[in-house]
This record gives C-alpha cells, sequence and structure tokens, in this order.
C-alpha cells in the first residue's frame, strides 16, 4: 500500500469519479485494516460513510474490528458506524460488546446511540445496557442516574488513549484522600448519593494512572502541595475545557470544588444542583460570574479567587460569602 493513500485522497478520487463506489469502499477497508495510524483508520470509517456503499463484506469485516480491535478508539468509530448502517444486523455483535467491553469510549457511544432510537426490536439490548449502569453504579457505590457523571469522568481520562479500561472501584481511594486545606475526602458518597467533589482533572487522571502508589499518596501530609508540584512540570492533560453535563445528576451535592481546571464557563445542567452550599471555581479562567450560580438558592460560600472577574452583583455578594 503506497505511504500517500489517505481516505481524504480516496474520497477525492471518489468524488470526481476517478473511483467508483465499490473501489473506493475496498481502499477503505485496506486502509482500516492495514494501517498502524488510528487517525487514519478513524477517518477511513468516517469516509466509508460518506460514500454510503453498503455490503454484506463491508458489514462482517467492520463486525470484526468491532469485537477484536485491539485499539479501542476505533472500536468506537466501527461502531457509531454500524449503528448507523447496520443497526438491526449488528444486534447481536453490540450485545457482545456490552456484555464483555471495557472501554468507555465504546460504551458511551453505545449506549448514547442506542439511546435515541425508540424500537420493539431494541427491548433485549437496552435491558443489557440498563443491567451494565446498575452493575457500574454498585461498584462505584451510587443509584444509576448518578453513575453517568461517572462514566463521563471515565471517558475523560480515556480520550486519546486506545487501550484504556474501566476500573470503577478506583472511586474508593478518592474517598480516602484529601489534602490539609479542604480536610474533607475528594468524594464524599452519602446513602449512595454524592454529596461532596472535590474534582480536578489532572489529579484524579493522575491517581487513575498510579493506583499503585495510592497509599502512599494519601500519607503525605499536603497532598494538594505535592500534586501542584507535579502538575507545574507537567505538559499534558493539565486541563480540561468543561465539566461534564452530566454533573446535574449529582442533585444532592452540597460541595463542590473544581479549582484549577482552566474553566471558562459551568454547564448548564448544573441548575439541578439545589442542594449546593459550597462552590469553589478558584484558579480557573472565568471572565465573570456564571450565570448558573444564580440558581443555587442554598450556596452559602462562593470562592472565586484567582480568575479574571472583575464585578459581583450585589444581589449575589448580600447573600453569599465570596471570597476573591
Amino acid at each position: 500500500m503506497k505511504e500517500s493513500l489517505t481516505p481524504e485522497k480516496i474520497q477525492e478520487e471518489y468524488s470526481t469519479g476517478n473511483l467508483g463506489k465499490e473501489n473506493a469502499a475496498e481502499l477503505l477497508i485496506s486502509l482500516i485494516e492495514g494501517s498502524e495510524n488510528t487517525e487514519i483508520r478513524v477517518r477511513s470509517v468516517k469516509v466509508l460513510e460518506k460514500i454510503n456503499f453498503q455490503s454484506e463484506k463491508i458489514f462482517k469485516t467492520l463486525e470484526n474490528h468491532l469485537i477484536s480491535d485491539e485499539n479501542a478508539i476505533v472500536r468506537a468509530s466501527v461502531a457509531n458506524y454500524l449503528i448507523k448502517n447496520f443497526l438491526e444486523d449488528c444486534l447481536p455483535a453490540l450485545r457482545w460488546v456490552i456484555q464483555h467491553e471495557r472501554s468507555p469510549l465504546v460504551l458511551q457511544l453505545i449506549f448514547n446511540s442506542i439511546g435515541k432510537f425508540d424500537s420493539p426490536q431494541l427491548e433485549l439490548i437496552k435491558k443489557d445496557i440498563t443491567f451494565w449502569i446498575e452493575n457500574f453504579s454498585s461498584k462505584v457505590g451510587v443509584v444509576p442516574q448518578e453513575s453517568k457523571f461517572f462514566l463521563d469522568l471515565e471517558v475523560l481520562f480515556a480520550k486519546g488513549k486506545r487501550n484504556y479500561t474501566i476500573d470503577p472501584f478506583i472511586y474508593k481511594h478518592f474517598e480516602e484522600l484529601r489534602d490539609i486545606k479542604d480536610r474533607e475526602p475528594w468524594l464524599v458518597i452519602q446513602n449512595k448519593h454524592v454529596e461532596i467533589l472535590n474534582f480536578n482533572y489532572f489529579n484524579w487522571k493522575f491517581i487513575k494512572n498510579n493506583t499503585d502508589i495510592v497509599n502512599s499518596l494519601s500519607k503525605l501530609q499536603d497532598l494538594d502541595v505535592y500534586l501542584c508540584s507535579l502538575r507545574k512540570y507537567s505538559h499534558n492533560d493539565r486541563v480540561i475545557s468543561a465539566i461534564p453535563e452530566s454533573i446535574g445528576s449529582l442533585i444532592h451535592l452540597k460541595r463542590l470544588i473544581i479549582r484549577r481546571n482552566g474553566l471558562k464557563k459551568l454547564p448548564i445542567s448544573m441548575k439541578k444542583l439545589t442542594s449546593l452550599k459550597e462552590l469553589d471555581i478558584s484558579y480557573n479562567k472565568f471572565e465573570e460570574i456564571p450565570e448558573v450560580i444564580y440558581s443555587f438558592n442554598k450556596l452559602e460560600t462562593l470562592n472565586i479567587k484567582r480568575n479574571i472577574i472583575q464585578n459581583i452583583s450585589e444581589s449575589l455578594s448580600q447573600n453569599v460569602k465570596v471570597i476573591r
């Protein structure tokens, strides 16, 4: 195969009539099967969908990749294609994947995609999804509704990783870790509901990647200082662009700390956090008080330190202790 062959060139040749639909599809399949470049393989799947050539051979080939490909990013891309173009045919394979898959990238895509359909034929696979979510929720220690947030976190941690796998028991560590400043654990779950969440993307991802030293970390006098030092010299994955919308499912949340995440906005779904009493958004990139904060009727303390916020409404400062 020529090194210069790309999905975009195949699409161009097809668009100009130099390649027939079937030949173009064959070349794209050859890239999916033969390339060692993840991006090229994923783009090949996307171009295959644009060409819209469907055959039994293509279905069987992609079904095989869905089940056995070693790259989770490719499996997710293939799952998306099969659901859109071969939904009825791929249901047995999808059910198998739900029972055996350990990549949050693949599972979330299937869950979200199947949820958009309303058909009696999908009853069994929807039961599989419900069972998976209930099992995942039980291992995390929360109700199924709140487990969506933890699955979304898993997707954040898995982004760009071809072999990342879900470990729901890792969240038990976050219930044990704490730093001197906040005293409280990073995660407090009471009666299967999240009540305290101290989420910093870098810190949590570091723990996820270094579970073998968690016991040692928990003994540090000031864990936050140690992790801040590591963050200072790290150049990758230090911040996220947004908190998952599913944080709105944590309706029993009373204390939320999301400092040092590089955030510029908060999800609208946070309006549902009607029990929130304390919110810490310090050391982010907010230029103004997020509108959603005015929805928190029980809010007592708001920490906005080290942002770019210039103006604070009088109504907010009168009813809430604002730390600047």
